[in-house]
C-alpha cells in the first residue's frame, strides 16, 4: 500500500515527461475548439479510462495477447488523422453526416445532433490514445511488473490514483488553455486558420503514432538533456522509505510504530539449517531477504547481504534468505542449492514455494529486507537496491555498535527511463510479444517471425511452444531478437540437457560474462545468463539469438 500516495504524484508528473508528449497537443487541440467546459473533460475522461482499460488488458493479463501491437499503433493514429481531416476540412463531415442522413431539418434538431456528434468525436478521440499509452514513470512500470501480479487490487487501486493523477493535470492545462482561447472571438470560426491549425495538430501527432515517430522523439528529447521528472520520482519513492524514526545522527528507520514479526511459515525445505523460527531468535537481531535467484536486482545485493553476514555473525546478525519463486524451475531445490552455491551464500536459505511467509510479511517486491530487532520487531525495510551503506548502519544500530564507522559501499540503482523494462517471454505476461498474431498456447508453432521491431519488442521465428511462463525452443533453428535498450542484457534460460545459443549483436555491442569468444552461450541449467555488458546505455539496438531445440527461455532482465 505504500505506493498509493507516490502513485498520485507520479501521474502528476507524468504530464510534464516527454514519454507522454502526445497526449497533450491532443487535449488541447480538442479543448480549444469549443467554449464548452465539459468538452476537454470529456476528452480527458475518456483518455482516463482508456488509459486505465487498455494497461490492464494490454500489459497486466493476456486478454488480447493475440492481437498484434502494430493494431493498435495504427487504430490510434487512424483515429487521430481522421478527426484531424475534419477538423481542418468541416465541409467534409458535413457532408457525410447529411449523405448518412444524420442532420435534420430544423435549426433546433441540427443545434442538438451537432452536440451528440460532437460528444462522440471526443470520446473517441480520448480513447484513441489509451492503447499506445506508454509512461517512463518508474512507479507506473512496478504497478505493471511487480504490484499487479501480486496483489491485484492493490495494483488496481494504484493504477487508478496514478490515472487520476494524470486526469487532474490536464484537465488544468485544457481549462485554462481554453479560457485563454475564449477570449478570442475569431477563433470560433469553423473554417478559421486557429481550427485548421489544431486540426492540423491532430494529423500530426497520428502520423507520429502510426509510424512509431513520437517514440523517437522521446529518446530524442531524453538523449539530449530535456528535463526528465523521473528523477524526482525515484527521488520521491526514496523518501519512501525515508527517515520517520529518529536515531543517532542523520541515520533514520522506516516504521514508525515498530510491530512483531510474523512468523516464518510454511517453507517447503531450508538450505544451510535445519529451520528457523523468529521465536527462536530473540536477542538476536535478524535481516529476512525476500529473493528468487532468477532476479538480477536480488542477485546483485547477494554480496551486500553475505558480507554484513560474515562480518556481523558474531555479533548476534542472523540472515535468513527467503526464497519466493517468480518461475516454475526456481520452486526446484536442487535449482536454488546450486544457485546458493554459486553466489557463496552461507546464511540459511528457506524455500517459500507456496508464498507463505511472504503473505505473513505482506510483501510485494524482490529484493525485500526486513531488519528485526532484538525484541523481535520489525523497525526498518527496505525494497530495492542501492542504499547499502544505510542498511549497514541499521544493522549495527540494532547490534549496538558505533554507527559511524560503517563503509560507503552504496551505489546507485541500475534503473534508466530509457531502459528496456523487465521482459516475460510467456503468453501470461508477454505483452511486448511482436507476431502474437500467430501465437496459439502450449503447442509448437512455426513462427515467420517480423522484418522491423518498435522499441522493447521481442520476436520469434522458427519452431517454438509458448507456455504460460516461457517460451521453448522446438527446432535447432528457432530465433529470437529483441529490440532493447540498456547497458546489460540477461536472459533466464534452461535446458535439460548442455545446450548452445548464438550470441548476434550489433556493431559496438559487446558480450556478457556468460558468453564466449566465439559468441555462444552454454546452457547447463535453469539460471540467470550474462549475455551483453555495454560501457554505456545503448538505445534501440537488435540482439538476436539462435537456439538449439530444448532450450527454455522465462525473461529478459537489464541494467543500465
Amino acid at each position: 500500500m505504500e505506493y498509493l500516495l507516490i502513485s498520485f504524484i507520479a501521474g502528476v508528473l507524468t504530464v510534464i515527461a516527454p514519454c507522454v508528449f502526445t497526449l497533450l497537443p491532443v487535449v488541447l487541440s480538442g479543448s480549444l475548439q469549443t467554449n464548452s467546459w465539459k468538452r476537454p473533460l470529456i476528452i480527458i475522461g475518456s483518455l482516463s479510462s482508456s488509459v486505465f482499460l487498455f494497461t490492464l488488458l494490454l500489459k497486466a493479463s493476456t486478454a488480447l495477447i493475440s492481437v498484434p501491437p502494430e493494431f493498435w499503433t495504427y487504430l490510434s493514429g487512424g483515429i487521430l488523422i481522421i478527426f484531424g481531416i475534419f477538423t481542418i476540412f468541416p465541409d467534409i463531415w458535413t457532408a457525410i453526416s447529411t449523405k448518412l442522413g444524420l442532420s435534420q431539418n430544423s435549426e433546433e434538431a441540427l443545434h442538438k445532433a451537432s452536440q451528440k456528434q460532437g460528444v462522440a468525436r471526443d470520446i473517441m478521440i480520448g480513447l484513441a490514445l489509451g492503447p499506445v499509452f506508454s509512461s517512463c514513470s518508474p512507479t507506473y512500470a512496478i504497478i505493471i511488473a511487480t504490484v499487479l501480479p501480486q496483489s491485484f487490487w492493490i495494483g488496481v487501486l494504484n493504477l487508478l490514483l496514478y490515472v487520476i493523477g494524470l486526469a487532474l493535470v490536464l484537465s488544468i492545462i485544457a481549462v485554462f488553455g481554453q479560457k485563454a482561447v475564449a477570449k478570442m472571438k475569431w477563433a470560433a470560426n469553423p473554417n478559421s486558420v486557429f481550427k485548421k491549425i489544431l486540426g492540423a495538430i491532430l494529423v500530426i501527432v497520428g502520423i507520429f503514432i502510426s509510424t512509431g515517430l513520437d517514440k523517437d522523439l522521446e529518446t530524442f528529447l531524453l538523449d539530449n538533456g530535456l528535463f526528465d521528472p523521473t528523477n524526482i520520482e525515484i527521488n520521491l519513492m526514496k523518501m519512501n522509505d525515508a527517515d520517520t524514526h529518529g536515531m543517532e545522527g542523520d541515520l533514520g528507520l522506516s516504521i514508525e510504530e515498530p510491530y512483531d514479526a510474523p512468523e516464518i511459515q510454511d517453507i517447503e525445505a531450508w538450505i544451510n539449517s535445519d529451520g528457523e523460527k523468529i521465536a527462536d531468535l530473540k536477542g538476536k537481531v535478524v535481516l529476512i531477504d525476500f529473493w528468487t535467484y532468477s532476479c538480477i536486482n536480488c542477485v546483485r545485493t547477494i554480496p551486500y547481504v553475505q558480507g554484513w553476514y560474515e562480518k556481523y555473525q558474531d555479533d548476534g546478525l542472523v540472515v535468513i534468505g527467503m526464497h519466493a519463486p517468480e518461475f516454475a524451475f526456481e520452486r526446484e531445490l536442487e535449482n536454488v542449492e546450486n544457485a546458493v552455491s554459486e553466489f557463496g551464500i552461507t546464511y540459511p536459505v528457506g524455500l517459500d514455494n507456496n508464498y507463505g511467509t511472504w503473505r505473513a510479511y505482506d510483501n510485494q517486491f524482490w529484493p525485500a529486507h526486513y531488519f528485526i530487532d532484538k525484541n523481535g520487531q520489525i523497525v526498518h525495510t527496505h525494497f530495492g537496491v542501492g542504499e547499502y551503506d544505510k542498511s549497514e548502519a541499521v544493522i549495527r544500530y540494532l547490534l549496538e555498535l558505533d554507527t559511524d564507522t560503517v563503509e560507503n559501499s552504496d551505489v546507485e540503482p541500475p534503473i534508466s527511463s530509457k531502459q528496456t523494462p523487465e521482459t516475460y517471454l510467456g503468453y501470461q505476461r508477454g505483452q511486448y510479444f511482436a507476431n502474437a498474431a500467430e501465437f496459439i498456447a502450449d503447442q509448437s508453432v512455426e513462427y515467420a517471425g517480423t522484418e522491423t521491431l518498435v522499441r522493447n519488442y521481442w520476436s520469434l521465428s522458427g519452431a517454438w511452444i509458448i507456455t504460460d511462463e516461457s517460451s521453448i525452443s522446438n527446432s535447432d533453428n528457432s530465433v529470437l531478437r529483441i529490440n532493447y535498450s540498456a547497458k546489460d542484457v540477461y536472459l533466464v534460460m534452461g535446458s535439460d540437457e548442455v545446450s548452445t545459443v548464438k550470441v548476434i549483436l550489433e556493431d559496438g555491442d559487446m558480450y556478457g560474462t556468460d558468453v564466449y569468444e566465439d559468441g555462444t552461450v552454454r546452457v547447463d541449467g535453469p539460471g540467470l545468463y550474462h549475455l551483453i555488458s555495454n560501457d554505456e546505455l545503448q538505445t534501440e539496438h537488435i540482439l538476436e539469438l539462435q537456439f538449439e531445440k530444448g532450450i527454455e527461455i522465462n525473461a529478459f532482465t537489464f541494467g543500465s
